[in-house]
């Protein structure tokens, strides 16, 4: 009999035959009585039903009420009889999760706030702090005060810090509140913070710093300061009408400037009953007198006085009490006449006082000047004859290419040898050495004549590279390893088979010790191993000569024939052959010791 598959409501969904099923009318399989395959059918719709559909599109036959996991958006979603539409969840994790969907809700359990997916981005829908940030913004709270009447104040907090509290009333609390102390007055009460301030501007003050404000200095009428004044601005002073005079800073430069066209800057003093100008600046000349008019006064510098332009010195005599004369022009001439010759010239010079004159003077006769004393030119000075470098401190230069009269040298740390002009440097003698300076060039020893190359006191001649050429000398250590690396060759006769060990032990280390030779030296060794062919004699092939005898027993019996000689003839055999097998066996010094590497047949 068929059955009927009806909902919750009663409403029929199919009738599934015997043996059939209906995979068309939900997205699960329905089965009939008596189908063979139930099994499979019924637990892949256990699979659909655990799964929710999971997929990223939505089920094909869906039912009202139905429960679909979309995983394109990793959401749940139920079928209002319509379209799938999304279960309302709220998320809760310490990291703005990834698969937030359209109105999804997230708790952020850190900083214990809530927000709202708008499908762009989170909103934050409450509290306006996070836990890290702590209590922070506006709270209204209702608090009682000390006649037991509540009060309503909106109180301002920082990170779960009390800035101050606003209020309507006048009244004091009853509780004492965190954060505040004393009365709540109408307007903003400032709590206990330290430095705390309301950093905006004022129209408008009672007192400044708790001074009444008549106590201040005002712009708009003359004042008298009872103390010290002081500017901490540059900006400094500004007086007069026109704002004239000027005190102010620059650069940490204190500058008294007057800013009036051609107008002086003048410095007076009171001389008794009289005030004399003592400094006067004038701007339109350019001018300043120090007491001018006064000619009993005196200017006196403690320190040095520089003089840009002209100095002018009236009088016969200049007298300059000074240890240096530092003067900026780049000539001083002297006798300077109005005619001047070499004979007005005969004599100029410079003199030092001494306990004897030195002095620097021209010769008219000679045409030269005369220095009385030994020129002594400071470390890396030299000394020059029309432009060219003659001598410094540690050479003759390089135009000086001849000095004649010269029979010895000093001792010579380095001499430097080579032709043309200039020198071009080919070999040097420094020290205890001898070496060429120039590229890839020889050192050559000719001896005159039949001389030879001699070396004194048996000497060595050492870190020589390996010879190349046939005349190249050779050093020990070649020498040697040409000696101690050439193949071991020799012959043995290996006919009775002794082993490569015997070898070793026997012969190669007794005939070449690996003490006498370099390690990978070669040992060829010719082995002859001699065997022959034995030859058989069959006599059977050997017709016998045969006589005969009676033979009588001890016993007197009847007598018989007895073999009485047997003789052969002549068999000649032929020599055995023999056959030589020749092998080379190759040993090599390997690790200290001999060792067999190979064996090399040879033809017959």
């Amino acid at each position: 009999m068929a059955y009927q598959i009806n909902k919750t409501d009663g409403t029929i969904v199919a009738t599934v035959a015997d043996g059939q099923i209906d995979d068309l009318s939900t997205d699960i399989t329905l089965i009939g009585k008596n189908f063979s395959g139930f099994g499979e059918a019924f637990n892949e719709n256990l699979i659909k039903l655990l799964e929710h559909f999971s997929g990223n599109t939505a089920p094909r036959r869906p039912i009202k009420g139905q429960i679909w996991f979309d995983t394109s958006q990793s959401k749940l979603k139920v079928y209002n009889g319509i379209s799938f539409v999304p279960v309302s969840s709220a998320t809760v994790s310490s990291s703005q999760p990834s698969t937030l969907a359209a109105g999804d809700l997230w708790y952020d359990n850190v900083g214990k706030q809530l927000y709202f997916f708008d499908g762009l981005s989170v909103v934050l829908l409450a509290p306006a702090y996070s836990s890290v940030q702590g209590l922070s913004g506006l709270r209204v709270d209702t608090i009682l005060d000390t006649l037991n009447q509540t009060r309503v104040v909106t109180s301002l907090y920082n990170n779960g810090v009390l800035l101050g509290i606003f209020s309507k009333d006048s009244f004091t609390p009853k509780i004492e509140i965190v954060g505040f102390n004393g009365n709540i007055n109408p307007g903003f009460n400032a709590g206990t913070l330290s430095n705390f301030k309301i950093r905006a501007t004022c129209t408008n003050s009672d007192s400044l710093g708790g001074a009444p404000a008549i106590t201040y200095v005002r712009t708009d009428t003359s004042n008298s300061i009872n103390g010290q004044l002081q500017i901490t601005s540059d900006l400094g002073i500004t007086i007069g009408s026109a704002g004239q005079a000027n005190l102010f800073v620059s650069a940490g430069d204190v500058l008294i400037s007057n800013a009036a066209t051609d107008r002086n800057i003048q410095m007076s003093v009171r001389k008794g009953i009289t005030q004399e100008a003592a400094i006067t600046i004038n701007a339109a000349t350019r001018n300043i007198n120090l007491y001018s008019g006064f000619t009993s006064s005196t200017v006196t510098t403690g320190g040095d006085l520089i003089v840009n332009g002209n100095l002018t010195v009236e009088g016969t005599t200049t007298t300059i009490n000074t240890t240096t004369v530092a003067i900026e022009d780049k000539n001083i001439v002297i006798a300077n006449v109005v005619s001047p010759t070499n004979i007005t010239a005969d004599g100029a010079g410079i003199t030092i006082k001494a306990s004897t004159d030195k002095t620097i003077i021209y010769s008219n006769s000679s045409n030269w000047l005369d220095v009385s004393e030994t020129l002594n030119l400071a470390a890396g000075k030299a000394m020059y004859i029309g432009g060219t470098k003659v001598i410094d401190g540690n050479s003759l230069g390089s135009a000086i290419t001849s000095i004649p009269g010269v029979s010895s040298f000093g001792t010579q740390t380095v001499v430097n040898i080579g032709p043309g002009v200039p020198a071009v440097t080919q070999m040097r003698l420094e020290n205890h050495r001898i070496s060429t300076v120039s590229t890839n060039f020889d050192i050559e020893l000719e001896p005159d004549g039949t001389g030879n190359v001699a070396l004194i006191g048996s000497p060595r001649i050492t870190g020589m590279q390996d010879p190349v050429a046939a005349q190249d000398a050779a050093t020990k250590e070649y020498a040697d390893n040409k000696v101690e690396s050439r193949p071991v060759i020799f012959t043995i006769d290996l006919s009775d088979g002794k082993s490569n060990t015997y070898i070793i032990a026997n012969i190669l280390n007794n005939l070449a010790p690996v003490s006498e030779y370099r390690p990978s030296t070669y040992a060829r060794i010719l082995c002859n191993l001699i065997s022959n062919n034995a030859q058989s004699l069959s006599i059977n092939s050997l017709p016998p000569s045969i006589s005969t005898a009676p033979f009588l027993t001890n016993l007197g019996g009847a007598s018989s024939l007895a073999i009485t000689n047997i003789s052969f003839p002549t068999a000649n055999i032929a020599a055995a052959s023999v056959s030589v097998t020749r092998i080379i066996k190759v040993f090599q010094i390997i690790g200290g010791v001999w060792t067999w590497q190979s064996d090399l047949p040879l033809p017959p």
